[in-house]
């Protein structure tokens, strides 16, 4: 047993709600670096978890998608957390609320009340007590306003 690496096995299927998870991640720990090293920051993420590449490229696909939107996004979120600025908002919850939003207006493989309540499970896992049931109302804003603009 000398010198030997213990290798496990590279993680290559997670289901979706795994995934979405993954992103929601991904999300949460960019919020704590700067530009040039969330890059880097989340490659050895992905590499601590033993992700394989293809799984890494789809975590990492949907990660960029939130990212390309997030104008559209948080102006959609500042319209409807009313009395609340994104910037003070906890980190789970905005990286919570980024990702449903995205599924929701730009994700048109994802039905929108599955991105809701997948948003609310990672709430009640992830933010406070009452986060839940604020990102719950918002989402169904957001939700309701899709619908009267026809996106």
């Amino acid at each position: 047993m000398e010198n030997e690496e213990i290798r496990t096995a590279e993680v290559e299927k997670l289901s979706q709600s795994e995934k979405r998870e993954q992103v929601f991640i991904s999300l949460f720990l960019s919020g704590f670096y700067e530009e040039k090293e969330k890059d880097e920051a989340l490659s050895n993420y992905y590499e601590m978890q033993n992700f394989s590449a293809a799984l890494t490229e789809q975590i990492r696909s949907r990660y960029l998608g939130v990212k390309e939107h997030l104008g559209s996004i948080d102006a959609m979120l500042q319209k409807y957390a009313i009395g609340w600025d994104l910037n003070r908002m906890g980190k789970a919850e905005i990286s919570i609320l980024r990702l449903a939003v995205y599924e929701i207006l730009f994700d048109e493989a994802i039905p929108e009340k599955v991105a809701a309540n997948e948003a609310v499970e990672l709430a009640k896992k992830y933010g406070t007590n009452e986060s839940y049931s604020f990102i719950n109302g918002i989402l169904g804003k957001v939700i309701a306003s899709s619908h009267e603009s026809g996106l």
